[in-house]
């Protein structure tokens, strides 16, 4: 059981280096402005968090059966044989490690998205009004001509 354990620890820890290589990647393209780059990345990021959920669950099933009772991951070492303990441990922080880089990089790559959603928006926006016809002589949607002094007025001119 506690080899079980270990591998599924050592998988964890591989995934999380992986994931880590996916988010530089990803924001190597982003960079780049690649849309279709950043897209082909992020299917493979979601994928990996998937597996990463699946086997984190797979460790919290492991230790249900191995001990109920126990609070968390973090304990772990404190019911394994002594001989694999130092090396739970070590695995353990390493995960922790990479998880919390992964995060920090998973929130750069965020913010990037976010800054050039509104640059794009910003300048949607600025293309959108130039294109916008200044005055209101101009033809609507049907087809009509539009003026907006369109009501009666007076004529004055010489004869």
């Amino acid at each position: 059981m506690s080899q079980t354990i270990l591998q599924n620890l050592h998988r964890q820890k591989q995934a999380f280096f992986l994931l880590s290589h996916l988010l530089d990647e990803e924001f190597q393209h982003l960079s780049k402005s690649d849309p279709q780059a950043v897209a082909s990345v992020e299917f493979s990021i979601q994928e990996l968090l998937r597996q990463i959920a699946v086997e984190r669950q797979e460790l919290k099933s492991a230790l249900n059966r191995l001990d109920p009772a126990l609070p968390g991951i973090r304990d772990l070492p404190l019911i394994l044989d002594e001989s694999i303990r130092d090396q739970t441990q070590d695995i353990l922080r390493e995960i922790d490690r990479q998880e919390q880089t992964c995060a920090r990089k998973a929130a750069q790559n965020a913010a990037t998205t976010r800054g050039l959603m509104d640059q794009n928006q910003a300048l949607l926006e600025y293309l959108t009004n130039e294109l916008q016809p200044k005055n209101g002589h101009t033809y609507s949607q049907r087809g009509r001509w539009l003026h907006p002094g369109d009501t009666g007025a007076l004529l004055r001119g010489r004869l």
